[in-house]
């Protein structure tokens, strides 16, 4: 254990101690303090990663009626009731099915035989790839296939400076791009789920799969090729001759057509897309619910895309565990009325925003508490009692600010600290303090977009 474990540990245990000897603030109850004493303690032990996190996660469960901030631990797990998790399990069936066949190369070389004229233009058609298969399959495979890809890209560069020179632009625009991409559908980031099923369980609102891409797709449209304008032109690219570019389209080349592996697993991801989308008009059909029959059917007989075995290995139930604890931790800090007494004790009692300020505030809020708390869902888990309720104080759809939170928390990338560009970063593709060099215009970019385009795009699908 580093100083930094032992670092976390102590501040955490701390926290928990002053949130049981202090008195409560005006308007809180004990138990509304010791909610947020526990609170901190499992954001202080997920920054400073003090411990693994499913443990992290095991003992801020287990504190939840040793603390009395539940009756029991059954009250304390009710966040692990939400369908959304079955979502999140199922979502990695279809993530594998589609990684492990030739389906990622097959649209990397359709699209790079068309755009990729040069290097930059190539970086272009890496991007836009990463894009379209992560609004479909979860960020993490996604960068992992994808740097892979890119490193297989940088071989083409014979001096080594010229690779290094490349592979800024190209590494740091492959975490981005995918992160973009992983916000376009629900089921592209489990963050999104996690943002839907909190929703539904403070505020009983459902956003529906069509809501969700208005609002994001147009967004993701812009941020894509500005960001890869932004990245060349801060970082530009070393070019070699047109014949290495062709000679590495004919390394990625599939000659043959479609196998029948492929096939399956394109209509059943394309069947399981159409009933996510319908389920948007026809109340009667539950997203969970066809993730887990779509995830099923790559295991049966005659279709045999996955095995169960397989399946487990792709399975992150790191994930799986952090997302319920989130959904449970922000369960009681409304039960518990932490969140209507940060609205009506800590934020001025006569705030009144329009809907553009409201979106502005919260994208706002959102990057800059990302940058002392990396952890998205427990940032999503954090502020989304506080966004719903001042929502409700001010008359703004919840949806809509909820959906910038999502929107926001999945693309906070100023430094390489998120989990998607820590897989590129750890490889030594570029420095610490060179990604916010182009990333800083990135982050202002995506919070003007949400401003101007969320209040338009909500007006059109009834959430303003």
């Amino acid at each position: 254990m580093n100083k930094k474990q032992i670092i976390g540990i102590f501040l955490g245990i701390l926290v928990l101690i002053a949130s049981i000897i202090l008195p409560a603030p005006e308007g809180l109850t004990e138990i509304g303090f010791r909610t947020i004493g526990l609170l901190l303690f499992f954001l202080v032990m997920l920054i400073f990663e003090s411990l693994p996190v499913g443990i992290i996660c095991f003992i801020t469960l287990a504190l939840l009626p040793l603390l009395g901030v539940t009756k029991n631990l059954a009250s304390g797990l009710v966040g692990f009731s939400n369908t959304m998790l079955f979502f999140v399990i199922a979502s990695f069936g279809l993530a594998e099915a589609v990684t492990s066949t030739p389906i990622v190369k097959r649209i990397l070389y359709s699209i790079i035989k068309r755009f990729g004229k040069d290097v930059k233009t190539c970086i272009l058609a890496i991007m836009i790839s990463g894009t379209i298969v992560s609004s479909m399959v979860t960020d993490v495979p996604t960068v992992v296939v994808f740097m892979g890809i890119g490193a297989g890209f940088l071989k083409l560069f014979n001096n080594e400076s010229d690779r290094k020179q490349t592979a800024r632009p190209l590494m740091i625009g492959i975490p981005i791009a995918i992160m973009l991409g992983g916000i376009m559908t629900p089921a592209g980031s489990g963050i999104n789920i996690l943002t839907i099923g909190l929703l539904s369980e403070i505020a009983g609102i459902q956003i529906t799969f069509i809501q969700w891409m208005v609002c994001a797709i147009p967004i993701v449209f812009v941020m894509v090729p500005f960001s890869w304008w932004i990245l060349i032109k801060i970082f530009p690219p070393a070019e070699i001759d047109q014949k290495h570019v062709q000679s590495y389209l004919e390394e990625i080349a599939i000659t043959d057509g479609l196998q029948t592996i492929e096939k399956k697993v394109l209509a059943i991801g394309a069947g399981m897309l159409f009933f996510w989308i319908l389920s948007s008009f026809v109340k009667g059909i539950d997203v969970s619910v066809v993730a887990l029959l779509g995830c099923s059917l790559f295991f049966m007989p005659g279709i045999n895309v996955l095995s169960w075995d397989q399946y487990l290995k792709a399975v992150s139930w790191t994930s799986f565990i952090l997302i319920g604890s989130v959904l449970c931790i922000a369960n009681t800090l409304v039960t518990n009325g932490v969140s209507e007494w940060f609205v009506t004790h800590v934020l001025p009692a006569s705030m009144s925003l329009s809907v553009w300020q409201g979106v502005l505030f919260v994208a706002v809020i959102a990057f800059v508490i990302m940058l002392v708390v990396p952890v998205a869902p427990a940032l999503i888990g954090v502020l989304s009692p506080v966004i719903v309720s001042i929502a409700y104080t001010t008359g703004i759809n919840p949806a809509l600010l909820i959906i910038t939170l999502g929107l926001c928390a999945g693309n906070c990338y100023l430094f390489p600290i998120d989990t998607i560009p820590l897989i590129t970063y750890t490889a030594g593709y570029y420095k610490m303090m060179e990604m916010p060099r182009a990333t800083i215009f990135m982050q202002v970019t995506f919070v003007v977009l949400c401003t101007l385009w969320l209040p338009l795009g909500g007006r059109l699908i009834g959430l303003v």
